[in-house]
């Protein structure tokens, strides 16, 4: 960028400082032919705000703070974007319940032109996010692109069914939220359709990612926006194959060269980039997407969707048989169904079979794990009187664990090991006649999350009043139960005590099983803890969070949680 653009770029946008309504300007956050997107703050409530400014910049100018036309040649044009802009604002207004869709909290007038206040939203853009993961050698996989697309389609079907396009859909315009991780499509241009309607060359699009109709022939519609989600599908898979470094899609217009010449399409298929890391299903949707006549495209996010879903998928494996085979108990099945085999015994509870995406794709890979049958999850942490009994009745090698001087009964059992706590899944065993174990560390996510992909189990924040945790110095458990359960009606998933499950140590979920078993390879002299402590920050109480620790050694912050396998 040469100087006399990096002054003009300057003079276009308001100083840093400036007042606008009730807000001060505090940084340019981005800028484009149709506008300009500030952070600004609330001069009373102290919050932060998106403002997007109405400023073409093939129609308009700014001079001494205000907008002008830039001649009565552009003054309908200019006029017809700005009620586009207001029209935007209103739909964005009704599309406020969708977490993938920017909410529009006001629209004002000012300076000869109109601002739209949007949420201040904390994040990445996908295209920051993909550079990231691929310059650290760990580029997306199939379940981080389902991750982002399948919740930002769900979004975009809305948007689609209020009659608008988006028209501009790219990596850079996904945001990915720090809170909850969640992508969130920005740039919505009802204005720039304006310009759209008048002149292909003013159309907002970008290359690579635009349709042919945007800048050849053909009609705009739902499947014009699915072009553009299958190109931003596409770069996510050719992300993980040099040398397209960056692999960016091609111009449309290149490959609809090639056709008309009868040439190959120049721009490799999702399948040939893919195979072997994504699923066949996924690449032949990709390629579907960006096929150049809209006719043979998908024709909307429903259709897209349902192939991402794979709701013709054959059904999974079961689990390798490698635990004992027991003759269970009769025990309904029904989610939430509540039981206890023997009066010394955890108190049980039956959690539903589904599949999730496990841990947190900042970090990434992502994994999913289908939980193909239900099970039975400990209600509470094991307890000391839980514990006590079974030392009392010749288990558990006899050991009983000192409390601290906090007391017994109903306080989590501490100060056990993992080989502590396989000592007292045998002796529930023997004594009941069922298959009691620890759970494996994706049926311990899988419960804690109880259906939600949010941070925690209660949403993406916390409080001492859900959960018992942060007290570092002075801190101790509580008896178990002493804060809400989850939707599983499992109480101290979060906080209180760390819980062992059954997983050897591995530094990531890389070829980990997808049935939800226990990963049994790795660093087995070190076991996996879940769920954080008494003594720990809200940050290690996530859903996501893993920590783990010598297998053979007590801690005080340490108890466990038992399963229990149902027969089908």
């Amino acid at each position: 960028m040469d100087s006399k653009t990096s002054e003009q770029e300057r003079l276009d946008a308001l100083p840093l400082g400036a007042p606008l309504r009730d807000y001060t300007i505090e940084a340019v956050l981005g800028r484009g032919g149709f506008g300009i997107v500030y952070r600004a703050r609330h001069n009373e409530l102290d919050n932060l705000v998106a403002i997007k400014e109405y400023l073409p910049v093939e129609l308009a100018v700014r001079q001494g703070g205000e907008v002008r036309v830039r001649g009565t040649e552009s003054r309908e044009a200019y006029a017809d974007g700005l009620r586009r802009f207001r029209d935007e604002a209103r739909a964005l207004i009704e599309f406020q319940a969708h977490p993938s869709i920017v909410s529009c909290r006001e629209f004002f007038r000012a300076n000869g032109t109109a601002y739209l206040v949007m949420e201040h939203e904390d994040g990445l853009p996908l295209s920051e996010l993909l550079r990231r993961r691929e310059a650290s050698g760990r580029p997306f996989d199939e379940a981080d692109l389902l991750a982002v697309m399948v919740p930002l389609l769900e979004g975009l079907e809305r948007i689609h069914e209020a009659g608008m396009l988006h028209r501009d859909i790219k990596p850079s315009n996904i945001l990915v939220r720090r809170s909850d991780e969640r992508p969130v499509l920005i740039d919505f241009g009802a204005a720039k359709q304006s310009f759209a309607e008048r002149s292909k060359s003013l159309a907002p699009h970008t290359e690579g990612y635009a349709a042919w109709e945007q800048v050849g022939e053909g009609e705009l519609g739902p499947w014009t926006d699915v072009h553009a989600a299958g190109a931003v599908m596409w770069r996510i898979v050719a992300g993980g194959n040099p040398p397209w470094e960056p692999p960016h899609p091609l111009k449309v217009e290149k490959r609809a060269n090639a056709a008309l010449r009868g040439e190959a399409d120049p721009m490799p298929s999702a399948r040939k980039l893919g195979a072997g890391r994504f699923s066949p299903e996924v690449l032949e949707a990709i390629d579907r997407c960006l096929k150049l006549n809209e006719k043979e495209r998908l024709r909307g996010c429903g259709e897209l969707l349902g192939l991402l879903r794979g709701e013709d998928e054959p059904v999974l494996p079961a689990a390798p048989q490698d635990r004992r085979v027991r003759k269970p108990r009769a025990v309904p099945v029904a989610a939430g169904t509540r039981f206890r085999d023997c009066a010394e015994g955890p108190e049980m509870v039956v959690i539903p079979a589904g599949s999730f995406l496990r841990g947190s794709w900042y970090k990434g890979p992502l994994h999913r794990a289908t939980i193909a049958e239900p099970f039975a999850a400990g209600i509470y942490p094991v307890t000391f009187e839980e514990w006590d009994a079974c030392a009392a009745d010749g288990g558990c090698d006899g050991y009983r664990p000192g409390d601290k001087g906090w007391g017994r009964g109903r306080q989590p059992v501490i100060k056990v090991s993992w080989e502590d706590a396989q000592a007292y899944v045998q002796w529930l065993s023997r004594k009941t006649g069922e298959e009691y174990r620890l759970l494996s560390e994706a049926e311990w996510e899988y419960a804690a999350r109880a259906g939600t992909t949010t941070r925690y189990s209660f949403g993406n924040s916390i409080s001492r009043k859900q959960a018992h945790y942060g007290f570092w110095f002075s801190g101790k458990p509580t008896p178990v139960g002493s804060y809400p359960p989850n939707g599983y009606g499992l109480y101290d998933m979060h906080g209180n005590v760390w819980e062992w499950v059954q997983d050897c140590w591995n530094g990531s979920y890389s070829q980990a099983p997808t049935d939800g078993s226990a990963w049994e390879r790795g660093d087995c002299s070190r076991r996996v803890l879940r769920g954080g402590s008494w003594n720990s920050s809200s940050r290690n109480l996530r859903s996501a969070y893993r920590s783990r620790n010598q297998a053979g050694r007590h801690y005080i912050n340490v108890g466990f949680r038992v399963a229990r396998t149902l027969a089908p």
